[in-house]
């Protein structure tokens, strides 16, 4: 070891810069869990014919529909869901690569790790159908 740091001080300095680094990261991934498990995306279809609500993990939790609604035709409804479900997912999206972007800042890896993750949920079409 003393060939490598040449003194007990530059191991200890050494040591105390990982200690430091694996508390950051730490502290960062805490925070991103903390305002993951609180993320909910609410969005309505464009005619408010329908309400989407999507938990922390993208899944949806509660469908609305306003009360003029079943006098769409079955159709409409579905389409409206879908816009509905379709925007709820992109912003869902949205704010989990906020999250990531905005506590991993200094961590790469972990950042592109839990944009990857959200992603991979995702259906394929949804990014091509809305860009």
């Amino acid at each position: 070891m003393s060939e490598t740091f040449g003194n007990f001080d530059e191991a200890q300095a050494q040591l105390d810069s990982w200690v430091q680094f694996a508390e950051r990261r730490g502290e960062a991934a805490q925070r991103a869990v903390d305002r993951i498990e609180a993320l909910t995306v609410e969005v309505w279809s464009p005619r408010r014919e329908v309400r989407v609500v999507l938990d922390q993990s993208g899944l949806l939790t509660d469908l609305e529909f306003a009360e003029w609604a079943p006098t769409e035709s079955p159709g409409s409804l579905g389409r409206a869901v879908q816009k509905a479900h379709d925007d709820a997912l992109l912003k869902w999206r949205d704010a989990m690569d906020a999250i990531a972007d905005e506590e991993y800042e200094d961590f790469e890896d972990l950042r592109t790790a839990t944009k990857e993750s959200a992603h991979a949920g995702l259906p394929p079409m949804l990014d091509e159908d809305n860009q």
